[in-house]
């Protein structure tokens, strides 16, 4: 069953794996597409959407030890339009609990902590490196990035449970799949030249795109030239991880994977419960995802 979890995203949205080893044209050229760029450190680096400054500034912000609420609300007044931004979001049902609007940052960070409030910020600055052509969001972009917000909830309620910082989990749930987007471009442009009767369903394929997608985001991390922390984390995702972020990952990419099929109807819930016990996830965490999911799925545009 591991080996189906491992391919649950790319079968959530072409169907259930062909078993048969024989890949068809589409995924021969998709495949060469991805490893052309692979091998080629030149077109690989042309391939990454630059990360926002004020995104690394806020990184380097919530590193600091003695940061405080003024100095996250400083960074996001920076961009006046961001800040705008983040108020609509802190104030939507994903976030906001309270009665009345928030009408500042300073009252949102009150209320939403330091890292509500950064996580917001991220996920809306994030948000802006997906693929910028509207065939590549609305074919696969939409899903890679509703699977990613949905992901950095579970790392941030995984951590929280095992006292690890919030956003360092958030924000890797986020950028796992970073890999996805050059993947997908890649399949796009394979689908504008071959036969439209190919779909891409072999299992094969999907494995090789899910192993793929993992190493590139690794290697976008090191581009972005994010702390060693992020990096580490990344490298290891498809494992169980050598240290408790990475741990926490892919804890949180495994049950984002296995919402993926719970949704399609292709698990039921005692297998999930072993699933859970085996990597001590706590049951109220799941659940609670279950009710926020829907929420998420309605947010991302």
């Amino acid at each position: 069953m591991r080996e189906n979890l491992s391919t649950a995203f790319y079968d959530a949205m072409f169907g259930a794996a062909h078993l048969g080893t024989e890949m068809n044209k589409l995924e021969q050229k998709a495949l060469q597409n991805v490893r052309d760029i692979l091998n080629n450190r030149d077109a690989l680096s042309t391939q990454i959407p630059a990360l926002p400054v004020v995104l690394l500034e806020l990184i380097s912000v919530l590193k600091d030890e003695n940061t405080d609420f003024m100095a996250i609300t400083q960074v996001i007044e920076k961009d006046p339009s961001l800040a705008v931004e983040v108020l609509k979001v802190a104030n939507s049902a994903l976030y906001f609990r309270g009665d009345g609007e928030l009408t500042s940052l300073r009252k949102a960070v009150s209320l939403l902590g330091v890292a509500g409030v950064a996580n917001i910020t991220t996920t809306i600055l994030v948000e802006k490196i997906r693929p910028a052509k509207p065939i590549y969001y609305r074919m696969f972009g939409r899903q890679i990035w509703c699977h990613s917000v949905q992901c950095a909830f579970l790392c941030k309620a995984i951590a929280l449970e095992n006292e690890i910082d919030e956003f360092d989990a958030y924000f890797l749930g986020l950028i796992h799949d970073i890999g996805k987007i050059i993947i997908f471009n890649c399949l796009c442009d394979a689908l504008s030249t071959e036969l439209p009767d190919d779909q891409p369903g072999s299992l094969v394929f999907k494995e090789l795109m899910s192993e793929m997608s993992a190493d590139i985001s690794f290697f976008i991390a090191q581009e972005w030239q994010l702390p060693r922390l992020y990096c580490d984390a990344l490298q290891s995702q498809r494992l169980k991880g050598d240290s408790s972020l990475a741990a926490v990952l892919y804890k949180g990419n495994l049950l984002s994977e296995l919402y993926l099929m719970v949704k399609k109807g292709q698990l039921e819930q005692p297998f999930v419960n072993k699933i859970l016990e085996r990597i001590s996830v706590a049951e109220d965490i799941w659940q609670e995802f279950i009710d926020l999911a829907p929420k998420i799925e309605t947010s991302v545009q």
